[in-house]
């Protein structure tokens, strides 16, 4: 309920900055040509505003800029709008830079919009803010919980929704089932005896009734929320299992017909993994443009030293356990897996993971193209596949995969990448598998869209620098 809820609210406020913006536009413009167009065609304009209004949507996609809007503070809101002006600034920046027409961009426009903007969607925020909680403090839509409860339970349970400031949400009393000498709890009404719930519920104002109660409770739970489906009042049931001390996040899922609630190191949203697929879409069809035109002129060079395919195929393990090929340019003479076993002793990493920094298997063009990382890039064919991400943790070996201790496998919970948090943080010069293992569980326990951003960045300087890559 509440999550469609905020959905909604989103949506307004999105709206509402989208109107910000064409306003602020509009007297922009004034401001400078003492009109909309400014000498300009119609089309720029249109242009111009389409490129304003795409740059606040995707901050609200990737950015999530609502999640606390009500309850931030006037300066947390001036903070989040700032914000706000300057990725719409370097979006307006970027698109000028790939459109190669700068010229027909006006500084001084784009100055007054940024100021403008930044005043009117501020003072719009604030003003929407007191009228949605006037509206609220009135009675006026809201939601109004009822909570039954235990006496041990009710301070911090009360404690627990005014803290974490559910915007919508009105307690209008407790019920306790276990003790009646209270009158009033964290400064909420213990409204009435647990026999006497329904008669309360039924002459006042409560859309829904928060049951939070121990697994041993003598209460008939299924009579109460039958009852209270037939009053039309919401449920809230508290899954017990919810404070077992696990460090992992829940949701509730579906399967069939039983409703279960879902375990998780890390739970994405639809939003990110959607987000993130794209970017990998684009990245994987940029790179095998990149691709195909580096082929044209290494191929030669790499085949004259070593006669034999141009490709080497491996196969690799993914997302919890999944088998895949992965490609590369070849860097290695045509008998490197069967000379890696006479090798094995002079092994350079502490683990499972196989490396040597003067590799006799590696041929005179396979040195260059691993220094400047050029062997990865046919693994953008990977990425379009699915297979694997531009970034992620790094895809194991079937050998070193079934070596792995238990907690190791848990590297395997995101899709593997092309780069990741290892690889910038030394890449191949780390010699500690454990190591790896760490920084690859902080990526999967820290991801986001923003840090994956990051690393793609980091991973430029890297390759540009040729640290770490032998």
């Amino acid at each position: 309920m509440e999550a469609k809820q905020m959905q909604l609210q989103n949506f307004f406020i999105f709206l509402m900055d989208c109107i910000c913006i064409v306003l602020s536009y509009i007297l922009a413009s004034y401001l400078r040509f003492g009109n909309l167009w400014g000498g300009y065609t119609k089309g720029i304009v249109l242009l111009r505003m389409g490129i304003l209004l795409m740059s606040i949507t995707l901050v609200y996609f990737i950015f999530n800029p609502n999640r606390n809007f009500f309850s931030r503070t006037k300066k947390q809101e001036l903070i989040a709008v700032f914000r706000n002006i300057l990725i719409m600034g370097a979006t307006i920046s970027m698109a000028a830079f790939l459109m190669q027409d700068a010229q027909k961009y006006s500084r001084l426009v784009y100055g007054y919009f940024c100021g403008i903007d930044f005043v009117v969607m501020y003072v719009s925020h604030l003003l929407y803010k007191k009228y949605m909680n006037d509206i609220y403090s009135k009675g006026i839509g809201g939601r109004k919980v009822l909570i039954l409860t235990s006496a041990d339970r009710a301070e911090g349970i009360c404690q627990n929704i005014q803290v974490n400031n559910s915007w919508n949400i009105k307690i209008v009393g407790i019920v306790l089932a276990d003790e009646q000498e209270k009158k009033e709890i964290a400064g909420i009404p213990v409204v009435c005896e647990y026999g006497d719930m329904m008669e309360y519920i039924r002459r006042n104002v409560v859309d829904e009734v928060f049951v939070h109660l121990s697994s041993q409770t003598n209460l008939p739970i299924n009579k109460i929320i039958k009852e209270l489906e037939v009053m039309g009042v919401t449920v809230d049931l508290n899954i017990n299992v919810f404070e077992m001390e696990i460090p992992v996040q829940r949701e509730i899922e579906r399967i069939g017909n039983y409703y279960t609630v879902s375990f998780s190191p890390k739970i994405h949203s639809f939003k990110q993994i959607f987000f993130k697929r794209v970017m990998d879409i684009v990245g994987a069809i940029v790179g095998l443009l990149i691709t195909g035109i580096v082929t044209v002129f290494l191929a030669p060079a790499l085949l004259i030293e070593s006669p034999g395919p141009l490709f080497f195929s491996q196969v690799r393990v993914g997302k919890n356990g999944r088998r895949f090929k992965i490609y590369k340019f070849r860097s290695m003479y045509m008998d490197a897996e069967e000379r890696k076993k006479e090798l094995m002793s002079q092994n350079e990493m502490e683990g499972l993971m196989f490396k040597m920094e003067n590799d006799p298997r590696v041929t005179k063009v396979g040195k260059f193209i691993r220094k400047t990382s050029i062997d990865e890039l046919p693994q953008f064919w990977n990425i379009l596949k699915g297979e694997m991400s531009l970034v992620g943790t790094r895809p194991p070996t079937e050998d070193e995969f079934l070596q792995y201790e238990g907690y190791h496998r848990r590297r395997l919970n995101m899709t593997p990448g092309l780069t990741g948090l290892w690889q910038v943080s030394g890449r191949s010069d780390t010699k500690n598998f454990e190591e790896i293992v760490a920084m690859d569980v902080e990526y999967i326990d820290n991801w986001s869209l923003k840090e994956d951003i990051k690393i793609l960045f980091k991973t430029v300087g890297v390759v540009l620098k040729g640290k770490g890559a032998s």
